[in-house]
């Protein structure tokens, strides 16, 4: 089984019979990075891990079936949206009802049309890649551009529970843009609009990775979920973030500082045990709280179960 690579649409296909699945993969190797599963128990664990756009799925497998297999897709929040096209033995109305019962997004009959087959599985390349912009623009933030509170709200929980899964460290940090209200007696609205669109434009900095994001989580606050990531990277990432808003210096003359700070609450683990997306968030709150009584413009850290430190 091929690594995932980002540089090709994921299509995963899932057959048990060598020749078939080198005719299948002959056909969309040119457009599409393809992988494979003979089973439907490996299919569930590979979507689980690897969230592939689209599934070709023989109807007839080795124990667990095709229909069985796309029901348990279908019936997880975590891989319900991934399209499923049945490759099926049979062209009776009462196979083709079972495909459409069992949460198929649509089949093709065996012996396979090239052309057909591959016209039906770039559609639903192109309505996945139209249901996931459909889906950004409702998680973005209108004003900064980050995500915010409806994205977070749906992916801590999802990312908590596939770090979970595979025992792998999590952080999460809240970051406060500190003396905001008097930024706004001082300058005004619309200078503070300014001021958090370059505030987030400066968080989104130090993540490299496509699985971290930034979200707004309230008027001036931001939360950072950082997968596979512990505390001594979460921290590394902070200072990064305290750094580059002296660089930026955004003058505050309201501020102690005399330019924009915040402070910044994370939370962390080796090993992710605790997937409620509250405690996580009360947990980095209470970091940020302890940042704040520090004087602002530093690093609050609270690892979860462990006790509590503060820097």
């Amino acid at each position: 089984m091929n690594s995932v690579t980002p540089n090709l649409p994921h299509l995963l296909i899932v057959e048990d019979d060598e020749i078939n699945y080198l005719v299948l993969e002959k056909i969309f190797s040119d457009s599409y990075f393809v992988t494979r599963c003979t089973s439907g128990i490996d299919c569930i664990n590979y979507c689980n891990q690897h969230k592939p756009e689209v599934v070709l799925l023989d109807v007839e497998l080795p124990g667990l079936s095709g229909l069985d297999t796309c029901k348990l897709l279908k019936a997880s929040n975590e891989t319900s949206d991934i399209a499923v096209v049945f490759v099926t033995s049979h062209s009776n109305d009462e196979e083709q009802t079972q495909c459409w019962l069992a949460g198929g997004n649509d089949f093709v009959s065996k012996p396979v049309n090239a052309l057909t087959i591959k016209h039906r599985v770039n559609a639903q390349f192109k309505y996945q890649q139209q249901k996931n912009e459909l889906k950004k623009q409702a998680y973005i933030d209108g004003l900064t551009g980050v995500y915010n509170r409806r994205y977070l709200d749906s992916e801590l929980s999802q990312k908590l529970s596939m770090a979970k899964r595979s025992a792998s460290a999590f952080s999460l940090l809240i970051i406060d843009v500190d003396w905001f209200k008097l930024y706004n007696d001082q300058y005004g609205h619309l200078e503070g609009d300014r001021c958090l669109k370059k505030v987030a434009a400066l968080i989104q900095q130090p993540l490299l990775r496509k699985s971290d994001s930034v979200s707004r989580y309230g008027g001036e606050e931001f939360v950072c979920i950082l997968p596979q990531t512990d505390l001594v990277g979460a921290q590394l990432i902070a200072e990064n973030i305290i750094k580059l808003m002296e660089q930026a210096n955004i003058q505050h003359k309201a501020s102690p500082n005399g330019y924009v700070t915040v402070s910044i609450g994370i939370t962390g683990v080796y090993a992710v045990t605790e997937v409620d997306p509250i405690i996580w968030i009360n947990t980095a709150d209470e970091a940020l709280f302890n940042a704040k009584n520090q004087g602002r413009n530093c690093i609050g850290i609270s690892s979860l179960g462990e006790g509590h430190a503060t820097n």
